[in-house]
């Protein structure tokens, strides 16, 4: 067989499935006799048994094997291992790493029973060598050859220590790029669907965010149609910036504004605008009327509550729509900064007609609330709210009831007209309320917040009454309510001379102004006025214009408003028991009188 043609580094323990031996060790030397029976031939086994099934080539010859191999690899020489015990029976080993077949030959013999021991006994040590009982002769001592690996070729070393290393790695990496690759796709996956639901999402709420903005804008159009204010809600209309297609009602709206537009009717004339004026209302007339001291004064000049209620129904049934002062009265500056005044042009729907209303006294007097005289509002109060209170965002009156418990409510006029006016939005033109008068000598709004307050209670208390009437003013102007003069004293201009008119005024812009603020309205107290008709001039009417005075309002049985060119004059109707009792034809044109009266007036003294 041609050396090339079988691997020289052929592994018999890999091929046939031989047990590595264990490593050399010392072992005995055989005894001096010779053994009877013949070595062991392992070669012919290997030739003979193992070749044609062993060889992969096919059959397997040793001694050619072992004729071919180079020269440069001679056989190493044999070495005999010294006796160590005298032992009959004899172990030797086996030599541990042989790549020559001769090895295992030389290192194997018969027993002396003639018995062949297993190639794997011999190879592993295990099977004793023993010598022949029938012959006398001693045992030969067994020699044993040292072998030198053949060392493995760089293509063999490869194979067994390298190849596997990286077979392992490059599946390692395989298996890494699998896993890795299946989390980014799955990572991948879930932020594709994340970011789909992100997109849906947003989209979602952008669309959510449109609609609002549309209804929003929508309901700011509507309030401002139904105060007849039409070109401001059109022009609502065009702030939105959505898509106007997907919201019909945009179209729909813009299309029936512009029509009222077309519609309204013009009202020039001023002393078309009556203005109907209350004082404080009555809350609790049962108390009020039974009054011992001032119950027929009760009776004669005051409305209770329910009877203001049944006349804003009347002027609303009737096609009256609240106005204010400034909707038909035109402010116009001059370059200089001064304001002249003129008539302007109020636009209605046709049929509708303009309105005033006025309420005055509005401090609630401790001879109203205080019966027993300690300066705090009791049960034996006339039944007159004691202030007025800002409760959850809305102007509310407070009064002590007949139990003497502090009860908030619907008690004057102010939450009377917003409950109305939210009912009835298009009775406002505008967002149009009340003109409100106060004097000062005994607080504003129910809040004593006059020197002669802060001098009996003290700062702490006066400090109170302070921040109190600034919420109430603030909450009643953002309302859209005007606040006026009343004087300070509740005094009768009309038989008062400048100097009188000038320390009334100079108490007001003391203490008054500080917490409510400057105002140019000034509604006379006791049906006086300053000048019985005309135009104001004088030293009266100096003192009332140097303090900021440019709305003038007295009062009548006819309404009329004169306006100049520095100042406008007024009259107000007066709305009295006893002049709906007896002159129920004051009031034909705007209500009925005698359907309104509160029955437990029974007879009204005339005032």
């Amino acid at each position: 067989m041609n050396v090339n043609e079988f691997d020289i580094d052929f592994d018999f323990e890999k091929e046939y499935g031989f047990d590595t031996p264990p490593e050399k060790e010392e072992v005995p030397e055989a005894p001096a006799q010779e053994p009877a029976a013949e070595d062991f031939d392992l070669r012919a086994i290997l030739n003979s048994d193992y070749g044609a099934e062993g060889d992969p080539v096919g059959e397997f010859n040793f001694d050619e094997y072992l004729n071919d191999l180079p020269a440069s690899d001679p056989v190493p020489p044999v070495q005999y291992a010294e006796q160590v015990s005298d032992e009959p029976t004899m172990k030797y080993n086996v030599p541990v790493q042989y790549d020559e077949a001769d090895a295992y030959m030389q290192s194997a013999q018969f027993d002396g029973a003639g018995q062949e021991p297993s190639v794997e006994s011999l190879l592993s040590g295990e099977q004793p060598i023993i010598p022949n009982e029938a012959s006398d002769a001693p045992a030969q001592p067994r020699r044993e050859r040292t072998q030198r690996r053949k060392p493995r070729s760089k293509m063999r070393q490869f194979k067994d220590d390298l190849l596997p290393l990286i077979i392992a790695g490059a599946a390692a990496v395989l298996i890494l790029i699998f896993i890795f690759g299946s989390i980014g796709r799955a990572i991948s996956s879930g932020k594709t669907n994340n970011d789909k639901a992100s997109d849906s999402q947003a989209q979602q709420s952008a669309e959510e965010l449109e609609a609002k903005q549309a209804r929003q804008i929508l309901d700011k159009a509507a309030a401002l149609a139904a105060g007849y204010d039409y070109q401001a809600a059109i022009d609502m209309l065009n702030t939105f910036t959505g898509d106007t297609t997907k919201y019909t009602d945009f179209t729909l709206r813009s299309s029936e504004y512009a029509q009222a537009l077309t519609q309204l009717v013009a009202h020039n004339d001023p002393d078309e605008v009556a203005n109907l004026s209350f004082h404080v209302l009555i809350a609790d007339p049962s108390r009020a009327f039974s009054n011992q001291s001032l119950g027929g004064k009760y009776n004669q000049n005051f409305v209770t509550t329910d009877e203001f209620q049944a006349i804003l129904e009347q002027l609303y049934a009737n096609d009256f729509v609240l106005v204010s002062m400034n909707d038909f009265i035109d402010e116009v500056a001059a370059s200089d900064g001064s304001i002249s005044y003129a008539s302007k042009t109020l636009y209605l729907p046709d049929g509708k007609k303009p309105i005033m209303i006025t309420e005055t006294m509005v401090n609630y007097y401790n001879y109203m609330i205080d019966g027993n005289s300690d300066g705090t509002p009791d049960a034996n109060g006339a039944g007159f709210a004691s202030r007025l209170v800002v409760q959850n965002g809305t102007v509310k009156a407070e009064m002590v009831d007949s139990s003497g418990n502090t009860v908030v409510g619907d008690y004057d006029l102010v939450p009377i007209l917003e409950n109305f006016i939210k009912d009835h939005p298009d009775f406002s033109y505008r967002g149009a309320r009340a003109t409100l008068a106060v004097s000062g000598y005994e607080g504003i709004f129910g809040y004593r917040i006059q020197e002669s307050a802060k001098a009996s209670k003290g700062e702490t208390y006066y400090n109170e009454q302070v921040a109190g009437a600034k919420e109430v003013v603030s909450a009643l102007r953002n309302l859209g309510y005007e606040i006026a003069c009343y004087t300070y004293n509740d005094k009768s201009y009309n038989s008062a001379n400048a100097n009188e008119i000038q320390a009334d005024i100079d108490l007001w812009t003391a203490e008054i102004v500080p917490v409510l603020g400057t105002v140019d309205t000034i509604v006379y107290a006791k049906m006086s006025d300053i000048a019985s008709s005309g135009a104001y001039s004088g030293s009266k009417y100096n003192v009332l214009s140097r303090a900021g005075f440019r709305y003038f309002i007295s009062n009548g049985t006819k309404s009329s408003t004169d306006v100049y060119s520095e100042y406008v004059r007024q009259n107000r109707i007066m709305v009295t028991g006893s002049q709906m009792y007896y002159s129920s034809s004051t009031y034909s044109s705007y209500f009925d009188s005698k359907a309104v009266l509160n029955s437990l007036r029974g007879n009204i003294p005339q005032a």
